[in-house]
């Protein structure tokens, strides 16, 4: 079982970068020693979820990318959100995205580009820091308090823009925001000149599996007709949740 749960740090530490890496930086990086990370890397690369090029740098194989495919497929957010897309039609010149929590990341499972020439793109699997996306936000809203604070205890907030949110308690003031109004914004802080609007999604137990966000350059967008954006994801989310059974 140790073997297992080093190879998956081995996997872990490429997929959040850098995307290659030599044996040695693995190694040291992960604490484990050079013949075990060796040992691992070849079976790693044998079934196919490493990869290694002719200079000896380690990447994701390409089985990595059949097994998300297999998990998206078995995923009922996914498939909800892309039967609920355009079975709605909302936002057509915007990009949707979808997401679900990772710790404090949020990971993007699915995306609908926009039809604007000017739309967000969005990589599958790319991860971000939760308290810095509307995702993230709208889902870490649905956490009690103490369970933000157990999240983020010892850790410090990680800020992608100047506009990212700093600390604990400035986080904690954010959850209270988005809780009381249903959704979430990220105004430039997770990329500068960029606003989303993000919600939740729940399943029949009425717990919390992922949120929806609406993605745009921060100019296409007034006050008055960002918040008929909130209203249209809100009913995106609300039409996922049910399509999961959620009351």
């Amino acid at each position: 079982m140790p073997s297992v749960l080093r190879a998956a740090r081995i996997l872990d530490a490429l997929a959040s970068g850098p995307p290659r890496a030599t044996l040695a930086s693995l190694s040291l990086g992960l604490g484990i020693p050079r013949s075990s990370t060796l040992a691992l890397c070849n079976s790693l690369v044998e079934t196919g979820l490493l990869a290694r090029d002719p200079d000896g740098l380690y990447s994701l194989g390409s089985h990595t990318l059949e097994l998300s495919r297999a998990f998206l497929g078995q995923t009922d957010f996914h498939s909800e959100f892309q039967r609920a897309v355009p079975e709605l039609g909302l936002l057509p010149e915007q990009t949707l995205v979808c997401a679900v929590l990772r710790g404090r990341d949020v990971v993007y499972i699915g995306s609908r580009p926009g039809t604007s020439p000017l739309g967000v793109s969005y990589e599958i699997g790319m991860r971000l820091p939760a308290h810095c996306t509307a995702t993230g936000l709208s889902m870490l809203s649905t956490l009690t308090e103490s369970e933000v604070d157990e999240l983020y205890a010892g850790v410090e907030v990680e800020r992608l823009t100047d506009r990212s949110i700093a600390t604990l308690e400035e986080l904690r003031e954010r959850l209270a925001t988005v809780r009381k109004r249903g959704y979430a914004v990220d105004d430039g802080e997770t990329v500068r000149g960029m606003i989303c609007v993000g919600a939740p999604v729940r399943d029949d137990a009425g717990k919390t599996v992922g949120a929806v966000a609406v993605s745009m350059p921060k100019g296409a967008r007034s006050g008055g007709r960002l918040s008929a954006d909130a209203a249209d994801l809100k009913t995106l989310a609300d039409r996922i949740s049910r399509g999961l059974g959620a009351p």
